[in-house]
């Protein structure tokens, strides 16, 4: 009888045996494939999130104090009088008779929190920290090219062009001549919830847009701010009148007061918040709302480089460079260079290790501020008696 050709019951079970090992080791190759693309994806979007988060900080904190009066904007300021701080639920400092261009706000933020990835229960960790930063709007312009500040509010002949606009005594309304500014201006105009600074040789002040009709701006009280004090004897519009309703030469600036903290308020994603001005005024149609810059931004922390002439040594304990905050008799206006830092996580969590965990990274920068980055370092017999 013919022998039949084939396998043996040994051969085939070798066989099977490195089909088996080869497909085992193409499995985990393309395991191990994912889990490199998933971790590459979830640490790109992380790094995108920071990156974006910190081109916004630097961006507002560049322009910190841009056509802002040396000291800041004068505040109405009386025992009773507290101006609203964006981000909080507090108000500024008692101490600030004046909105400085930077205002520091170490611990003021919300607690960040995180998650416990085999649980998923919440952790607070660290109080956050918040920024406030004031600067002008440069480059709002009407239909002819006049920008908001160009002209003052008032101007009669032989000066040229001709600004018959007028000053509400008390400070509740301005309205515009409209051969040196057309409202409400093109590109971003003047709208509800908009900061005006009005300026002359008397001083400053700070009021919040309640309405705009036609060449009109009013300024009502019960403001979100609390700007539109008109009563207080300071920082007020009517304090800058030379006697009452008597204004000299007064020009009229937009200006942005900008505000980053973080929202806890879904621990599962806190994010990175830009505030413009203040929100939710009106109650019916509310204007300036929170904006989310970046998501799964854990925490914010800021430091500054203060120049001081003044203050004893040691009272910083990272020094001068490195503060928390300034300290009196150290002001805000002695701020030199912010120092950023930003804390982010992935915004899935990475189950590919033996236990599952949350990817992180962080960013920190320095940004100097150009409109404050002047100091005497000289501090000569001549300069110290200067007036």
């Amino acid at each position: 009888m013919k022998r039949q050709k084939g396998f043996s019951l040994i051969e085939l079970l070798v066989s099977m045996a490195i089909v088996v090992g080869v497909i085992s080791t193409a499995i985990g190759a393309l395991m191990q494939a994912e889990h490199a693309t998933q971790l590459v994806g979830y640490e790109a979007n992380m790094q995108e999130g920071l990156r974006a988060g910190m081109h916004f900080l630097v961006r507002d904190l560049t322009q910190a104090g841009e056509g802002i009066p040396q000291g800041g904007i004068e505040l109405p300021y009386t025992v009773t009088s507290a101006i609203k701080r964006p981000g909080t639920a507090t108000t500024f400092p008692t101490t600030y008779i004046k909105m400085p261009a930077i205002t520091p706000g170490y611990q003021q933020g919300q607690f960040a929190t995180s998650i416990n990835p085999a649980t998923n229960a919440v952790l607070t960790g660290v109080q956050t920290d918040l920024i406030n930063i004031l600067y002008a709007d440069n480059i709002l312009q009407d239909a002819a090219g006049n920008y908001l500040y160009s002209y003052p509010i008032i101007q009669a002949a032989p000066s040229a062009p001709v600004c018959a606009g007028t000053i509400d005594p008390t400070g509740a309304s301005v309205t515009l001549a409209t051969a040196c500014f057309t409202m409400p201006g093109v590109a971003n105009p003047i709208t509800k919830g908009n900061l005006i600074m009005f300026h002359n040789q008397n001083g400053t002040a700070l009021e919040y847009v309640t309405n705009v009709a036609g060449q009109t701006i009013s300024f009502a009280a019960g403001d979100p701010a609390g700007l539109n004090q008109t009563g207080d004897a300071f920082g007020t519009v009517a304090a800058l009148a030379t006697a009452p309703g008597n204004f000299p030469p007064t020009t009229v600036t937009r200006v942005w007061l900008v505000t980053y903290y973080i929202n806890v308020v879904n621990a599962q994603d806190p994010q990175l918040i830009r505030q413009v001005n203040y929100p939710g005024y009106p109650a019916a149609a509310p204007v300036n709302p929170p904006q989310t810059i970046a998501d799964d931004i854990e925490n914010l922390g800021f430091s500054y480089d203060i120049t001081s002439s003044t203050d004893p040594a040691g009272t910083y304990t990272n020094g001068p460079g490195n503060a928390q905050q300034p300290i009196l008799p150290d002001t805000p206006d002695q701020i030199r260079a912010v120092n950023v830092f930003l804390a982010g996580r992935s915004e899935q969590i990475y189950k590919a290790t033996n236990t599952p965990t949350f990817l992180r990274n962080n960013l920190s920068t320095q940004v100097s501020i150009r409109s404050l980055s002047f100091t005497n370092q000289f501090n000569t017999s001549s300069t110290s008696t200067a007036p």
